[in-house]
């Protein structure tokens, strides 16, 4: 009988002579004669592998692994996990490998890999880094230096790609993949000399040989026949060809039209930053909105809104291609739009099954899918002309104004302050330039450089990104003919912030083969004029498209030249500039470029023509969306949700409590207070409070409750504090809110456990005020998250670089679970606590801890002030009820909450602090 060895081998040959499903009976019969022998185990993993039993695989490699079968296994089931999109497991298994194996370039690859395919690109610097000391493969070796250009490290990523083309200079992939970082160098030389490289196999007919990502080659080149050509062959190399899904038969007509949306970037991005009122517009009696997500963990007033805007959220992070496509299918979608296609994150692989019969790109990729996977991009007739038409695949549904959908409801620009702030001179004409390095091409710099000349009087205020481009930019302007000191730099700043900056500009010059997106409509809502030139293709056209349905096509150049000339006349003449800003100005509300309800009912159209041009069958024409004109203020949809104005005839600002609202029991008077004496009085509010007593659980409260306009009303005259201010009055209360923290995160288990964990743990505050609280939680390592109905304060935390939202704890739908929440002064204040611990209960974890701070009202201090009728509480005029220790006790138990400590804290006078910690369900 042949030795195990000598079967195994024979055993490995069959598998690889195609053989794997008759080689793996006999390797189950060996695994019962030899148990947990880690040869028998790595083979018959194998044999799995290439059976398509993915899952059994990924067991067997595992279980190879725990057996000492070596690294390879825990490799391969890492590399099958991530391909499950299981990346917690993926990357488990893959740190097993290199624990192993810490010198294999091979594990580090798929980490790297993984990790840049999951978005955790920080998570990945490590072992990047470690790979460009170790590997000699020139393909591992540019994943490394991408991952590095992936978390914004780019001189580091260029000089890595200098030392891998001399390892392979005659590779062109490499020549492609080394353009992406070098493009926000500003390293012109360089960079026009990869250029070059690339274009010798384009003029060969050859699109294939430099791999190169369609959206890095559409910011540099603006031939649109070399776009498709490009970005057909990315579509051939990295979108599989596969058999479409099978989409169930439709259950009958449906009353409204479905629509489904696709993204990583329902987020804090920049898509949502446009896209957000046209969730919240939708019309509802004719639309039922899906959307399908794979974004990033965010809490953001944008996440917020639109998760809040739409009916049906299916998240689909974990699910592969194939399961996301059936996961669509099932909804029996009329339309479905991917807002990616060949952007960072994006999904092409599931479009490719077909999970609808009507499938559309916008708002991500500018320029042709070059796919049959999409029927329709969504365009104007100014990005896509018919003259546009041969390149492009899908056929053009041209909206009546700009393509683009813009938010009215984006915060509006604050004051910018002092020039000086900001390094600008008080005495110059300033030209803005925001857009991003890697779309600052030589050519367009010159026609800036031009500009200076033109306007002596004038410098550039352009974005710093990294030291070697402002240092090569500085260079380049000096070899212009331009003092470099006439060139100033202003670093990445909140969205906030700047709009608000930006109004210090006199006007801002546009980069001219890959325009300013989301960059020129945020020139033109802090009511900045923007000077461009024409294109010739969608991404160099984007501005004309905005200014022309801002009402402004004066300032879209014909060339180079006219760019020039416009400019010159814009920083010489003083009365023409202000005329024109006034006009950028006025026309943020009169045009159509952030009319967002005009938009919706636009887009809406397209949809339903899209949709019936669909059902006729054959191959898509072209579509016109006729102008549905602008919206009359009383036909605009309200968003689901979104409040209704708050003051006005007919809206009283109280509401009786017909019972008690803990246990609905009968209540009898205990007295009243006069409270006009409080700083927020005035009228028309009431000038008593009357208190009640509840005669069967002894609860506290005020005969009325504050609606929405009471609310609004008592809060008309009070006055918040400046952002330093606020930071100021913050870093006062650290000492007594730490207290807090420890207690809180004792009860986790310890800042020890807490630090150990894969990610932050999350703390919300409800009522966050002045948003100390949560600036110490963040301080202590939690992901910390503000929740205030007041937009005011909410506004002051956001502007110093804190979590905050403007939103009601009750109304909000929470997408994660929350390990701490706080309700420090503001369970008295609500309507009904009893229903705002059942919420509570819905959104801690089991284990999470509950922190409620409240005056207790048999406390001996409040006994105190009421025998010296000088107890606050009573005309406090937010406040409806008054707890007692053993009542709010009882109460979090009925809510699922278990009592686990107790403090009297010195923040105020008669409060009591109880943590709570959530029951296991």
């Amino acid at each position: 009988m042949p030795s195990l060895d000598a079967r195994l081998q024979q055993l490995l040959e069959r598998i690889n002579g195609g053989q794997a499903s008759a080689a793996l009976r006999e390797l189950d019969r060996l695994l019962k004669q030899h148990p947990g022998q880690p040869a028998v185990l790595a083979l018959r993993a194998e044999a799995l592998r290439l059976t398509g039993q993915l899952t059994e695989a990924i067991a067997a490699f595992r279980q190879a692994g725990e057996a000492g079968a070596g690294p390879r296994n825990w490799l391969a089931a890492g590399i099958l996990l991530a391909a499950e999109r299981d990346t917690e497991g993926s990357i488990e298994c893959l740190k097993r490998a290199l624990t192993e194996s810490p010198a294999s370039d091979d594990v580090l690859d798929a980490l790297i890999t993984t990790l840049f395919n999951a978005n955790r690109h920080a998570e990945g610097l490590e072992y990047a880094r470690r790979q460009l000391t170790i590997s000699a493969n020139p393909t591992f070796l540019s994943r490394a230096a991408l991952l590095l250009q992936s978390v914004d490290l780019y001189e580091e990523a260029t000089s890595a790609f200098r030392r891998i083309l001399e390892l392979a200079p005659s590779d062109p992939a490499l020549v492609g993949a080394a353009l992406v970082p070098a493009r926000f160098t500003c390293d012109w030389d360089w960079i026009e000399e990869l250029q070059r490289r690339i274009n010798e196999s384009y003029a060969r007919g050859d699109f294939a040989a430099p791999q190169e990502y369609p959206l890095t080659h559409l910011t540099w080149c603006a031939d649109e026949a070399r776009n498709l050509g490009v970005t057909r062959a990315y579509v051939k190399r990295m979108v599989p060809v596969v058999e479409p899904v099978a989409r169930p038969p439709r259950r009958g007509r449906h009353s409204r039209l479905r629509v489904g949306y696709m993204s990583c970037d329902f987020r804090n991005h920049a898509t949502m930053h446009l896209m957000a009122g046209l969730f919240e517009a939708h019309d509802r009696s004719r639309f039922e909105v899906f959307a399908y997500d794979y974004s990033s963990f965010d809490v953001s007033d944008y996440r917020t809104r639109f998760v809040n805007a739409i009916e049906h959220l299916i998240p689909i992070h974990t699910l592969s291609d194939k399961q996301a496509a059936l996961r669509i299918a099932q909804d029996e979608l009329d339309i479905l739009f991917d807002l990616k296609l060949y952007t960072g994150g994006g999904r092409p692989g599931i479009l490719a099954y077909r999970p609808a019969a009507l499938q559309v790109a916008y708002i991500g990729y500018p320029g042709s899918a070059a796919s049959a996977d999409i029927d329709y991009i969504v365009s104007d007739r100014f990005i896509t002309p018919d003259a546009s038409t041969p390149h492009y695949t899908e056929a053009f549904c041209r909206l009546p104004h700009s393509y683009q959908c813009n938010d009215r409801k984006r915060f509006r620009a604050a004051a910018p302050g002092s020039r000086a702030m900001h390094g600008l001179p008080d005495d110059k004409i300033v030209f803005g330039a925001f857009n991003q390095s890697y779309k600052v091409d030589r050519a367009s710099f010159a026609v800036w450089m031009r500009i200076l000349k033109e306007v002596p009087d004038s410098v550039l205020w352009m974005l710093g990104q990294g030291e070697a481009a402002i240092a090569n930019l500085a260079r380049q302007a000096q070899a212009s003919g331009i003092d470099p000191k006439r060139v100033l730099f202003a670093p990445f700043a909140q969205p906030w912030d700047h709009l608000a900056r930006l109004q210090l500009a006199d006007a801002v010059l546009d980069t001219l083969i890959c325009n300013g997106h989301t960059t020129t409509s945020d020139a033109l809502w802090a009511g900045v004029p923007v000077i461009t030139a024409r294109g010739r293709h969608f991404a160099s056209r984007v501005s004309e498209s905005l200014l022309r349905a801002h009402g402004m096509p004066e300032l879209v150049a014909e060339d180079a030249d006219a760019m020039v000339s416009l400019a010159r006349r814009i920083g010489t003449d003083a009365k023409y500039r202000q005329e024109l800003r006034a006009r950028v100005d006025a026309n943020r509300f009169t045009a159509p470029l952030f009319d967002t309800a005009r938009f919706t009912r636009d887009f809406e159209t397209a949809i339903a023509m899209m949709v019936e041009q669909q059902a006729s069958g054959g191959r898509p024409p072209h579509i016109d969306v006729p102008d549905a004109g602008a919206v009359k203020a009383e036909a605009q949809v309200q968003a689901p949700g979104s409040a209704s104005p708050a003051r006005g005839a007919g809206n009283a600002l109280q509401e009786p409590y017909s019972a008690c609202p803990l246990c609905n029991g009968a209540h009898v008077t205990l007295g009243s207070a006069n409270c006009t004496a409080h700083a927020l009085w005035h009228a028309p509010l009431p000038p008593t409070i009357e208190w009640l007593r509840c005669m069967a659980c002894d609860h506290v409260h005020s005969r009325y409750y504050w609606t929405a306009a009471g609310l609004e009303e008592v809060r008309r005259n009070s006055t918040g504090a400046s952002p330093g201010a606020a930071a100021a009055a913050a870093d006062d209360k650290r000492a007594l809110w730490s207290p807090v923290i420890e207690r809180a995160s004792a009860l986790l288990g310890g800042y020890g456990a807490l630090a150990r964990r894969p990610s932050k743990p999350v703390w919300v505050d409800v009522g966050c005020a002045d948003g100390a609280l949560v600036m110490t939680a963040a301080d202590c390592g939690f992901a910390a998250v503000g929740l205030d109905t007041r937009a005011e304060p909410v506004g002051r935390i956001q502007q110093l670089g804190f979590t905050a939202l403007n939103a009601d704890f009750m109304t909000l739908k929470f997408e994660v679970i929350v390990d701490v929440l706080s309700m420090m002064d503001v369970l008295g204040q609500l309507r009904s606590p009893l229903e705002a611990l059942r919420k509570a209960a819905q959104v801690v974890r089991p284990g999470g801890v509950l922190i409620i701070s409240t005056p207790d009202r048999a406390s001996s201090s409040w006994r105190a002030m009421d025998s010296e009728k000088v107890n606050p509480y009573w005309i406090e005029l937010e406040h409806h009820h008054h707890f007692t220790r053993e009542r709010l006790t009882a109460l979090l138990a009925e809510c699922g909450f278990e009592l686990a400590d107790f403090a009297i804290p010195s923040r105020y006078k008669a409060q009591m602090e109880l943590y709570a910690v959530r029951k296991a369900i």
